[in-house]
């Protein structure tokens, strides 16, 4: 059987997704699709077929793919379960600039007879959101509330709402139903005095 690649990704702290290799060891019962067997492919030129190339491209909300070589990568894993490439925005003060989103995440191979193996994962950020909601809930605590009945609250409360409801989307991998939560949330975040000043409750 031909290499079968699988790839997972995972948030580490809201301000990095880390993109790792599952694939595993070859294994004649349980894995026919794992690396370095010469039916599947090997990680280097210690046999035959061995990877030549490896790219990890990755696409926020639909948009344009942004392409790694990760070929290095995988020639200096330790097998069966390595880390691929940690993706990690930054602006100029080094704080996370990681945004919200759908995110498809691709690993493409080529080995050296030329044959080629994909496998994409898809996965869902929102922490930038969640982190204003909960500065919402945070500003809340500071101010007086008589009878609940402020525009403050009343934005908190549609926003926590919103919130659930991308989180249960999320889980359910409703691309579309997704992008439209995200952008209300979003809208609400960026307009609602409870958020001015950015989020700033250490969510990164």
């Amino acid at each position: 059987m031909a290499l079968t690649p699988n790839i997972t990704a995972c948030l580490n702290g809201c301000g990095t997704i880390v993109i790792e290799d599952i694939t595993g060891f070859y294994n004649a019962t349980t894995n026919t699709g794992g690396w370095n067997n010469s039916t599947t492919a090997f990680k280097t030129n210690a046999g035959s077929p061995y990877i030549t190339e490896a790219t990890l491209s990755y696409s926020l909300n639909g948009g344009t793919y942004t392409d790694v070589n990760v070929l290095t990568a995988i020639q200096d894993s330790i097998f069966p379960h390595y880390e691929l490439y940690e993706y990690a925005p930054v602006d100029a003060s080094g704080n996370s600039t990681l945004q919200d989103g759908y995110y498809n995440i691709k690993l493409t191979l080529v080995d050296s007879d030329d044959n080629t193996y994909v496998t994409d994962v898809d996965f869902v950020v929102y922490c930038n959101v969640e982190c204003c909601v909960s500065k919402m809930a945070a500003n809340l605590s500071f101010k007086d509330c008589d009878g609940c009945d402020s525009q403050s609250f009343d934005d908190f409360m549609t926003a926590y709402g919103i919130l659930q409801a991308l989180k249960a989307v999320a889980q359910c991998s409703g691309t579309e139903q997704f992008y439209k939560l995200l952008t209300k949330l979003q809208k609400l975040c960026n307009s609602s005095s409870s958020t001015s000043g950015g989020c700033g409750c250490g969510c990164s």
